[in-house]
């Protein structure tokens, strides 16, 4: 038994090595493409890739470690953006993480997951002084981001729900 946990466990680091990667890359190539991270979410590609192949406990860790693995080698994105990103990918990750299990349809979770960390993120402006006008402005910009994110979580979800059957 204890064979089969530790194969799990590894296998979800490796899955977390190879997402950390695309968290790298993807505000890379979105930045070089000429567009916007605050519009199209670049650092939650990651989340949404692993959303239904990870562990909880690991997409969670992933939600905290790509914004910080961005940050220090890529110097984006900045606090207090940086904190906002690592709350709403927690938030993210521990609604797919309670819910994922349940008979719930996972394309529904996914959205709701997307829409309810980006909601749940007003807190923090209460807490590092933001006017709620430049979140309700970066709440809005960002629908582009739910979309795609949202598209490929249900999209993985579809490709390995197929193969689980």
């Amino acid at each position: 038994m204890k064979t089969i946990s530790l194969k799990k466990i590894n296998t979800n680091i490796i899955i977390l090595f190879l997402l950390s990667i695309i968290s790298l890359a993807s505000p890379i190539i979105v930045h070089y493409l000429g567009l916007k991270g605050t519009e199209f979410l670049p650092i939650f590609f990651a989340l949404s890739l692993g959303a239904y192949i990870l562990n909880p406990l690991f997409l969670i860790m992933l939600s905290i470690i790509s914004p910080i693995l961005n940050y220090l080698l890529t110097n984006m994105p900045m606090p207090p953006i940086l904190y906002f990103l690592i709350f709403e990918g927690i938030v993210f990750s521990s609604i797919i993480g309670f819910a994922k299990n349940r008979n719930i349809s996972f394309i529904l979770l996914s959205l709701f997951a997307f829409i309810f960390a980006r909601l749940s993120s007003v807190i923090l402006t209460f807490i590092f002084n933001i006017n709620i006008n430049t979140w309700i402005n970066g709440l809005i910009s960002a629908y582009k981001g739910v979309i795609i994110n949202w598209a490929f979580a249900s999209i993985m979800y579809l490709i390995f729900k197929e193969k689980d059957n």
